[in-house]
């Protein structure tokens, strides 16, 4: 319970870090405080009536990160829990690990420890590295040494040999490992991506990473000194742990425990939560590529000959693989017969965008058809049953090899070489992950109608997105099968919110429209919510525009010509100004045509996707650092999590209100579902969205108590159509000039 001496320890740490950094307290973080503390601090597991969560807004300004740190970690110290501190940017990671929590520890007189948590692929497998060297040595070596015809005991399985023998051909990457390898032998590297001076491609640095199917964990050669395994140990042996909202979720799907503490023992602080519910959708939406994988089981086929040849192993083993390639056969022709299915179905002549709401412009051509209520066919429902049961009976075979594996490397079987199970395991194991992934997608699609209309007959209980995409792009043609929660609510409550502790949801833009009930319904987290004041003068400091416009922002044409035009206008050559875009083909448009309105805008002009946003934001700041103008153009990237205080950013244009457009399966999914009972979407849905992101946009101008400027949204639906004043109205006190001539 919150006891009076625990009331105590945090308000004298506040006070502590306030006179010790000379920093001012806030209304709104004393606020934040006081509901961290109430909720984490009168939890009661005998009674679920008691709230163990609680989400808040706080805006920009607030000081949410001290006011979570300095409420939850005594709490959380007190109950012997674990404290989970997770993001979703890496900025956000790194100023709380290198500067907030250094800060705390230093100046407000608590005792604890902490730690940066990453996923396993940001580390280096040693195994794998120390292989790839090896086999480089012995390739350049066999170059000049007569080849025999013998079959050795143990060669590399064909998998291996292939990529290795593309990466023969990238003298790159054979340059990298050995760098890589020489800086490990010399300590003068640590193992993790991140801490490698240069940048290294996803592509380079995939051959070198491992997971945990294919780990041998403590029998591997390289366990004592495994950079994984030493930051594993050292994740729970802290106070706080610091780490992304991806990492989380994989560690909850996985059961929780593996990656992270167990949930029952952790108290988490989900910073940039509104991202939450996005992420654990991605997390639970599954896809199946019909012609990668016909040609993907070549390569299965081809391994597991390999590795009955040169690993020889046991006559029961000998019998399982055996069987594997009939049954590889009938699956590469089931999976063809899909494909003759699948090319009975009409497309619709439409691009379509990926449901991770990127902007980024791509030369794929996709056509995407989506299953009404997520009902499929009942013809292609038989087909995906049948290729379920015969990819069960793979996956079988699979965990049959892969537990034989793992027996040798834990000494339960004597007659085979624990070397040559070392070397196999992460050949095997990847291929029964994708097994793994494909039993999911099928059995999704594989469920009855039955099942599926009562599904949507459930108020509570949305349908999933189920839907075809006909993909042409650079490895060719291809049809895909995809499926995925429409509401993240239900994978949540599972997993987390009835599992946890306690948990704190914050954010600067949680609540749309001044509640929280659109993030309640695609997150379905529980308990206490509050909208914290933000300190900032925003009715003295900021101006909040709205011109007087001719053209609807729903006509293309006229509101880009009209937008050109009202720019030229409004911008300050001499100042830094960000335009916000919901269209590349429209900020696209808008650049060339100023470009051909002089030279000064070649000077001024910095628009997204020309360059890394990093390098734009940072030449950005070098102009304005000189006593220059310069604009950045960017879209839905550059309108939240970009930090341009003061002079960097005076003025924000907004080209029109960043409704989401409406070509995403899984959004159509959801709006079919609400308006099939009686709701309606558009006002659940589309403007609570665009509001949360107009207040995003809006928040890159004000990002301390003493910037000023000016917010000029060049949409006049926030004036003539009906849900205009409820969109202002959610956004902070500005001064407004509604209808203004320019």
């Amino acid at each position: 319970m919150l006891d009076d001496k625990l009331k105590t320890t945090i308000q004298t740490a506040y006070t502590h870090i306030l006179e010790s950094k000379e920093l001012k307290p806030r209304y709104g973080q004393k606020l934040m405080i006081a509901d961290i503390a109430r909720t984490l601090g009168n939890i009661d597991k005998e009674n679920p009536e008691i709230p163990h969560i609680c989400t808040l807004e706080a805006g920009t300004g607030t000081g949410k990160t001290i006011a979570y740190l300095v409420s939850s970690l005594p709490i959380a110290k007190q109950q012997k829990k674990k404290l989970i501190i997770s993001t979703a940017t890496i900025a956000l990671q790194e100023q709380i690990l290198n500067k907030d929590l250094p800060d705390l520890q230093k100046h407000s007189g608590l005792n604890f420890s902490f730690t940066l948590a990453k996923g396993r692929k940001r580390y280096v497998c040693l195994y794998h590295l120390n292989r790839y060297i090896n086999e480089s040595s012995q390739t350049e070596l066999s170059l000049s040494t007569p080849q025999s015809n013998d079959v050795p005991d143990t060669i590399p399985d064909t998998s291996f040999n292939t990529s290795f023998n593309t990466l023969l051909n990238n003298k790159d990457d054979i340059k990298l490992y050995e760098a890589l390898y020489q800086a490990w032998m010399k300590k003068k590297w640590d193992g993790e991506i991140d801490s490698w001076e240069d940048f290294i491609p996803h592509s380079s640095w995939a051959p070198l990473t491992s997971d945990q199917h294919q780990c041998s964990g403590k029998r591997c050669t390289h366990y004592d000194e495994c950079v994984y395994f030493k930051a594993r140990e050292r994740v729970f042996k802290v106070d706080c742990i610091v780490v992304n909202h991806d990492l989380v979720l994989s560690d909850l799907n996985m059961g929780g425990g593996f990656i992270l503490p167990p949930p029952d023992e952790s108290i988490y602080i989900f910073d940039e939560g509104h991202h939450l519910p996005a992420k654990a959708i991605n997390h639970f939406s599954f896809s199946f590529r019909i012609n990668s994988t016909i040609k993907w089981l070549d390569t299965v086929s081809t391994s597991l000959k390999s590795f009955s040849v040169s690993a020889k192993p046991p006559a029961r083993i000998q019998q399982i693989i055996s069987h594997t390639p009939e049954q590889i056969k009938e699956i590469s022709e089931q999976t063809k017969q899909l494909q003759t299915l699948v090319n009975q179905f009409t497309f619709p002549q439409s691009r379509y965008h990926s449901h991770t709401g990127s902007n980024a412009a791509t030369d794929n051509t996709e056509k995407v058809l989506r299953f009404e209520f997520g009902q499929i066919p009942e013809e292609l429902q038989e087909q995906c049953r049948y290729l379920l049961t015969i990819f069960e009976k793979l996956y079988t075979q699979f965990q049959h090899i892969s537990l034989f594996l793992k027996d040798v490397l834990d000494g339960d079987e004597l007659e085979f070489k624990p070397e040559v199970a070392e070397q196999w395991l992460p050949v095997l194991s990847p291929m029964q992950n994708r097994i793994e992934a494909a039993l999911s997608l099928f059995q999704d699609f594989s469920s009855s109608k039955e099942s599926v209309k009562e599904s949507a007959d459930k108020s509570s209980q949305p349908p999933n997105a189920r839907w075809l995409t006909n993909i042409d792009d650079n490895e060719g043609k291809d049809m895909e099968l995809s499926c995925s929660p429409t509401l993240a609510a239900n994978s949540l409550q599972q997993i987390l919110w009835s599992q946890c502790y306690g948990a704190v949801v914050t954010s600067a833009t949680i609540a749309a429209l001044g509640s929280f009930d659109r993030f309640i319904l695609n997150s379905g987290v529980p308990g206490i919510f509050n909208i914290l004041p933000s300190p900032f003068n925003y009715q003295d400091n900021v101006e909040f525009v709205v011109p007087a416009m001719h053209s609807d922002a729903t006509q293309y044409q006229a509101h880009t010509d009209e937008v050109i035009e009202i720019l030229q206008k409004i911008i300050d050559p001499k100042k830094g100004t960000l335009v916000l875009f919901s269209s590349k083909k429209q900020m696209n448009d808008v650049e060339y045509a100023l470009l051909l309105n002089g030279n000064i805008w070649k000077q001024l002009l910095l628009t997204q996707g020309q360059r890394n946003k990093q390098v734009i934001i940072n030449d950005h700041k070098k102009q304005i650092d000189k006593g220059k103008g310069s604009v950045i153009l960017g879209l839905a990237s550059f309108a939240e999590g970009i930090d341009l205080p003061g002079k960097y950013c005076e003025h924000v244009i907004i080209a029109k209100l960043p409704f989401s457009v409406p070509n995403d399966p899984v959004d159509a999914s959801l709006t079919e579902w609400l308006e099939s009972q009686g709701r309606n979407a558009f006002m659940e849905i589309s403007v609570p969205d665009a509001s949360i992101k107009l207040v995003q946009a809006c928040g890159r101008l004000i990002r301390k108590e003493t910037d000023t400027g000016r917010i000029t949204l060049l949409d006049k639906r926030v004036i003539t159509k009906f849900y205009g004043q409820k969109i202002l109205n959610a956004l902070p006190p500005y001064k407004r000039l509604i209808n203004v001539a320019i």
